[in-house]
């Protein structure tokens, strides 16, 4: 098998509509140089959950001061409902653990919440002191979920402690950590469609459009033109309605993201059905500032908003079975991860970085749909251990053990 592709030349670019397609899977470990948490240390957070400056809004949010003091949401003394889903939440973690020989995973405990064993007797009494006269265990358990993934979101952050990077000025011809991958990405932009899959959260992907690497020829099939959702945004006490993007599925740049997980700026919006329900309708991207559930959607007379009720924060998957059971999710998901097989399919290679090969679910659809018996396939990762070295041996993938910053054109001679 040889790769057949042309990195020599920057000059000669082909035309989108005559090119052939390569797909890109990353992971969690593609993020870590940037100081973003792996799995262990996601686990320990949650562990460790340190709420001394956070707590929980009336609306259901984890917030902070402006000043970074713990906000004072208590009323004589009087929690909200979601700061007591918080304590029980905590409570939850810590005897989860013990049960479970002083081990946490934080996707594994996910699951558990979903499950039987959640109802077991050790567990129901962690809310007593919080109850109300009419609320039960059951009621408590079933609002742990928001709670979790906020505290969750919370800690996806890189090293310098950012999770948004629109603040940033314009970078060149350098990107710590990312100069050797971004230079072989600008490079393939030229004569391939590249598609990338990324099972991460964060918005590290999105910052490198604003590089002289690939200079906005990122899409990831959102698009603000035309757009009737908004988002409200206060700033230094004035309030604005910004316009924002909503999921189209248009993807007119050589670079096409698809963040098969979800993203920390992807948001629900609901809307009234017939029946007087609410279901959700579009994904929209919040922009900083513009918290989940300050989202609208003109009407179309010419006065008045709706208000989208229900996001108390971004929607991204977790669990080891349970994301699994959301691909099928039409309004998204199910759209995302055709795409993901599409492009296996039609991929000339496959490149995977810092993925560690544990995902089932993403494991069998690259299998099935990568024609890994002609087509040549490279995982890259400097610490790959015995997972990613049998997973390898399944697709016939070439391991090579290096920085994302020594990623080389001759890697795909």
């Amino acid at each position: 098998m040889k790769w057949q592709i042309d990195l020599d030349d920057e000059d000669i670019e082909i035309p989108i509509e005559r090119r052939k397609s390569i797909s890109i899977l990353l992971g969690a470990g593609f993020s870590a140089p940037k100081g973003y948490p792996i799995g262990n240390d996601m686990n320990e957070g949650l562990l460790h959950f340190n709420d001394k400056a956070l707590d929980f809004s009336p609306g259901g949010n984890l917030t902070t001061s402006v000043d970074g003091t713990k906000p004072k949401f208590q009323i004589d003394g009087v929690y909200n409902n979601h700061q007591k889903y918080f304590i029980f939440c905590k409570r939850l973690i810590e005897e989860y653990t013990a049960a479970h020989s002083n081990k946490f995973d934080y996707e594994v405990f996910y699951d558990f919440i979903k499950s039987n064993e959640a109802k077991q007797d050790r567990y129901q009494s962690l809310c007593n002191d919080l109850l109300y006269e009419y609320e039960t265990y059951d009621h408590y358990l079933s609002n742990v979920s928001h709670i979790y993934n906020q505290m969750a979101a919370h800690l996806l952050k890189d090293g310098e402690g950012k999770s948004w990077y629109d603040d940033e000025p314009f970078k060149v011809n350098f990107y710590e950590g990312y100069n050797g991958f971004l230079k072989v990405l600008s490079q393939l932009s030229k004569v391939y469609i590249v598609n990338v899959h990324t099972l991460n959260h964060d918005l590290l992907f999105e910052s490198f459009n604003n590089t002289g690497f690939i200079n906005g020829n990122i899409s990831d099939g959102f698009d603000e033109y035309g757009s009737n959702y908004y988002g409200k945004l206060i700033h230094d006490k004035r309030t604005y309605h910004c316009r924002l993007e909503r999921y189209t599925g248009r993807y007119n740049k050589p670079i096409r993201l698809y963040k098969l997980h979800g993203s920390l700026d992807y948001v629900p919006f609901y809307r009234n059905d017939k029946n007087g329900l609410m279901v959700p309708e579009k994904y929209v991207k919040i922009k900083w500032g513009i918290g989940a559930g300050d989202i609208m959607k003109g009407r179309k007379s010419k006065f008045g908003y709706n208000i989208s009720p229900f996001a108390y924060h971004s929607d991204f998957l977790t669990g080891t079975t349970s994301k699994i059971q959301r691909y099928n999710e039409p309004l998204l998901f199910k759209k995302l991860f055709k795409k993901f097989r599409n492009n296996l399919r039609n991929a000339e290679s496959l490149i995977i970085i810092g993925y560690g090969c544990k995902d089932t679910g993403i494991n069998e659809l690259v299998q099935n749909c990568f024609d890994f018996k002609n087509k040549p396939s490279c995982i890259i990762d400097k610490y790959a251990g015995e997972t990613v070295e049998k997973y390898a041996e399944k697709i016939h993938a070439k391991i090579h053990r290096i920085d994302i910053e020594d990623v080389n054109g001759n890697l795909f001679q």
